[in-house]
């Protein structure tokens, strides 16, 4: 017997049938639904760079406001950050929110915060069109539907084509028609399955690979303002005001 020649090049669809605009065969058809889901992926891909863009020049701008400067410097320099910042409204903004949370500590002359950076820097502030765009991540599942789609269409068309050359009584090469008519249908059923699959597993990767970077970045640049300026928490400034108000109290009874 001789053995099958199995090659992943008949994977391939015949795209030039498109260009003969040759739709109605299996293999034309076939071409063009995977001609569609590789225009789905080229689209989306590049929707998803221009975010990732957008998201690594707005993260950008504000690494660019503390660059170069140490803890001692940020007290001197505060009034110089802001105006700098609110060059750029839509990003200055933010960076303004934050400033005001800022408090002076005098003992230690530095500035401290009292929120977290991650409550003014994070995915939602800087790279919402990214990690948190509902479209980009039904994406995957739209391409499987596009390949499931092309799946029932082939087979449809092709138990339409067996059913119309099946008369009262078939003759055998009505039958035959009928019969390559169907595994032509089938081809276009398994390919587009295929190509839905792929693609689906494709551009889900390269997108959680966006947003794996874009993510590590800010983390890396809220460490870095955390870093800067230190987190002074509601009970240590507690403490600090009992702590003056006892020393006033012994000042005022050697008065006394």
């Amino acid at each position: 017997m001789d053995q099958t020649d199995y090659s992943l090049t008949k994977l391939w669809p015949e795209f030039e049938r498109i260009w003969q605009w040759d739709i109605t065969s299996p293999e034309g058809l076939s071409a063009l639904f995977v001609l569609v889901l590789i225009g789905f992926v080229v689209f989306f891909a590049i929707f998803s760079l221009w975010n990732y863009w957008r998201a690594n020049k707005h993260l950008k701008f504000y690494r660019e406001l503390l660059t170069d400067l140490t803890a001692e410097q940020l007290l001197e320099k505060r009034r110089d950050i802001s105006n700098k910042a609110l060059e750029n409204q839509p990003y200055g903004r933010l960076w303004r929110e934050f400033d005001e949370s800022l408090v002076h500590i005098p003992q230690k002359q530095r500035l401290c915060n009292t929120l977290d950076a991650a409550h003014f820097f994070n995915t939602h502030t800087i790279s919402r069109g990214l990690t948190e765009n509902r479209l980009l991540a039904a994406v995957p599942g739209f391409l499987t539907a596009i390949g499931v789609i092309g799946t029932f269409a082939g087979l449809q068309m092709g138990l339409s084509s067996l059913s119309d050359n099946m008369g009262d009584t078939p003759q055998i090469d009505e039958l035959t028609v009928g019969i390559f008519g169907m595994i032509g249908g089938a081809s276009i059923a398994f390919m587009t399955s295929v190509w839905g699959v792929f693609t689906s597993v494709l551009f889900n990767f390269f997108e959680k690979l966006l947003e794996r970077n874009i993510r590590s970045s800010i983390t890396s640049f809220q460490n870095d303002v955390d870093y800067l300026y230190p987190r002074i928490t509601a009970e240590q400034s507690l403490s600090n005001i009992e702590d003056f108000t006892r020393q006033s109290t012994e000042k005022l009874a050697e008065l006394d």
